[in-house]
Protein backbone atom coordinates (compact mmCIF):
# COMPACT_ATOMS: atom_id res chain seq x y z
CA UNK A 1 0.00 0.00 0.00
CA UNK A 2 1.75 3.31 -1.07
CA UNK A 3 1.69 6.15 1.67
CA UNK A 4 0.05 9.54 1.47
CA UNK A 5 3.38 10.94 1.08
CA UNK A 6 4.61 8.78 -1.85
CA UNK A 7 1.24 9.35 -3.60
CA UNK A 8 1.56 13.22 -2.99
CA UNK A 9 5.37 12.59 -4.61
CA UNK A 10 4.03 10.75 -7.19
CA UNK A 11 1.51 13.36 -8.29
CA UNK A 12 4.10 16.02 -8.05
CA UNK A 13 6.29 14.49 -10.21
CA UNK A 14 3.65 13.72 -12.38
CA UNK A 15 2.59 17.21 -12.45
CA UNK A 16 6.48 18.61 -12.27
CA UNK A 17 8.06 17.79 -9.09
CA UNK A 18 10.53 20.80 -8.25
CA UNK A 19 9.30 22.57 -11.41
CA UNK A 20 9.11 26.23 -11.02
CA UNK A 21 7.65 28.38 -14.19
CA UNK A 22 9.23 31.61 -15.08
CA UNK A 23 12.67 32.41 -14.41
CA UNK A 24 12.98 31.00 -10.90
CA UNK A 25 15.38 28.86 -9.47
CA UNK A 26 14.45 25.05 -8.60
CA UNK A 27 14.01 25.52 -4.80
CA UNK A 28 15.85 22.39 -3.20
CA UNK A 29 16.83 23.86 -0.16
CA UNK A 30 13.97 23.95 2.51
CA UNK A 31 13.85 25.07 6.17
CA UNK A 32 10.78 25.93 8.55
CA UNK A 33 10.59 27.42 11.74
CA UNK A 34 7.94 29.08 14.19
CA UNK A 35 6.43 32.29 13.13
CA UNK A 36 4.32 34.70 14.91
CA UNK A 37 0.62 34.51 13.22
CA UNK A 38 -2.24 37.68 13.64
CA UNK A 39 -3.10 38.48 17.65
CA UNK A 40 0.34 36.62 17.86
CA UNK A 41 -0.64 33.37 17.47
CA UNK A 42 0.73 30.51 16.45
CA UNK A 43 2.37 30.35 12.75
CA UNK A 44 4.72 27.80 11.10
CA UNK A 45 6.76 29.81 8.31
CA UNK A 46 8.26 27.62 5.42
CA UNK A 47 11.29 28.86 3.02
CA UNK A 48 12.76 27.15 -0.31
CA UNK A 49 15.45 28.31 -2.12
CA UNK A 50 17.69 26.89 -4.37
CA UNK A 51 21.42 27.14 -2.51
CA UNK A 52 21.70 26.70 1.34
CA UNK A 53 20.53 28.96 3.67
CA UNK A 54 22.71 30.87 6.10
CA UNK A 55 22.01 31.66 9.32
CA UNK A 56 22.30 35.52 8.66
CA UNK A 57 19.49 35.57 5.75
CA UNK A 58 18.17 33.62 3.26
CA UNK A 59 20.05 33.27 -0.52
CA UNK A 60 17.65 35.44 -3.07
CA UNK A 61 15.50 34.57 -4.87
CA UNK A 62 13.42 32.28 -2.04
CA UNK A 63 9.65 31.44 -1.27
CA UNK A 64 8.56 31.97 2.15
CA UNK A 65 5.39 30.21 3.50
CA UNK A 66 3.81 30.91 6.57
CA UNK A 67 0.46 29.06 7.77
CA UNK A 68 -0.96 30.42 10.13
CA UNK A 69 -1.09 26.76 12.50
CA UNK A 70 1.07 25.59 14.93
CA UNK A 71 3.92 22.53 13.45
CA UNK A 72 1.58 20.04 15.51
CA UNK A 73 -1.45 21.19 13.92
CA UNK A 74 0.45 20.70 10.23
CA UNK A 75 0.21 16.89 9.04
CA UNK A 76 -2.72 15.78 7.02
CA UNK A 77 -3.49 18.48 6.16
CA UNK A 78 -4.09 21.38 3.44
CA UNK A 79 -4.01 24.97 3.36
CA UNK A 80 -5.31 27.57 0.51
CA UNK A 81 -3.67 30.58 0.32
CA UNK A 82 -5.44 33.10 1.66
CA UNK A 83 -7.37 31.17 4.28
CA UNK A 84 -4.87 29.90 6.55
CA UNK A 85 -1.66 30.89 4.76
CA UNK A 86 -0.11 33.18 2.56
CA UNK A 87 3.54 32.92 0.26
CA UNK A 88 5.71 35.52 -1.10
CA UNK A 89 8.12 35.38 -3.46
CA UNK A 90 11.73 37.54 -2.39
CA UNK A 91 13.64 38.30 -5.78
CA UNK A 92 15.89 40.53 -3.58
CA UNK A 93 15.84 42.77 -0.40
CA UNK A 94 12.83 45.27 -1.25
CA UNK A 95 11.36 42.88 -4.07
CA UNK A 96 8.94 40.36 -3.66
CA UNK A 97 5.76 39.08 -5.35
CA UNK A 98 2.68 37.60 -3.04
CA UNK A 99 0.91 34.40 -4.15
CA UNK A 100 -2.43 35.21 -5.70
CA UNK A 101 -3.73 31.56 -5.46
CA UNK A 102 -2.36 27.85 -4.23
CA UNK A 103 -2.15 25.34 -1.80
CA UNK A 104 0.09 24.16 0.41
CA UNK A 105 -0.03 20.33 1.16
CA UNK A 106 1.50 18.85 4.46
CA UNK A 107 1.65 15.16 4.25
CA UNK A 108 3.74 14.47 7.28
CA UNK A 109 6.08 15.88 10.29
CA UNK A 110 8.65 14.30 11.66
CA UNK A 111 9.16 13.57 15.12
CA UNK A 112 11.88 15.74 14.49
CA UNK A 113 9.73 18.44 13.13
CA UNK A 114 11.09 17.98 9.42
CA UNK A 115 7.82 19.12 7.23
CA UNK A 116 6.96 17.08 4.02
CA UNK A 117 4.72 17.91 1.47
CA UNK A 118 3.86 20.31 -2.16
CA UNK A 119 3.32 23.57 -2.62
CA UNK A 120 1.43 24.32 -5.59
CA UNK A 121 1.44 28.50 -5.60
CA UNK A 122 0.63 31.28 -7.90
CA UNK A 123 2.42 34.33 -8.29
CA UNK A 124 2.10 37.19 -10.64
CA UNK A 125 5.25 36.38 -12.70
CA UNK A 126 5.32 32.30 -12.34
CA UNK A 127 3.88 29.10 -10.75
CA UNK A 128 5.86 27.38 -8.52
CA UNK A 129 5.24 23.29 -7.75
CA UNK A 130 7.36 21.45 -6.32
CA UNK A 131 7.20 18.78 -3.75
CA UNK A 132 9.62 19.69 -0.25
CA UNK A 133 10.94 18.97 3.00
CA UNK A 134 11.78 21.24 5.67
CA UNK A 135 14.30 20.68 7.99
CA UNK A 136 13.56 22.26 11.32
CA UNK A 137 15.49 25.81 12.62
CA UNK A 138 14.61 26.72 16.01
CA UNK A 139 14.20 30.59 16.17
CA UNK A 140 14.33 33.53 18.08
CA UNK A 141 11.59 34.92 17.22
CA UNK A 142 8.99 35.95 19.90
CA UNK A 143 5.52 36.77 19.40
CA UNK A 144 3.82 40.31 21.02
Amino acid sequence: MLTKTLLSCLLAVELGCGNVSGSSPGLSHAVASFDCGPADGPATGIMLADEPFSPARPPFPYVRVTILRSVTELAGRSFHIGDEAGAWYDRGPSSADEASAGTIQIDTVDADLTIHGVLDLRFPSRRVLTGFSAEWRQSNVTCG
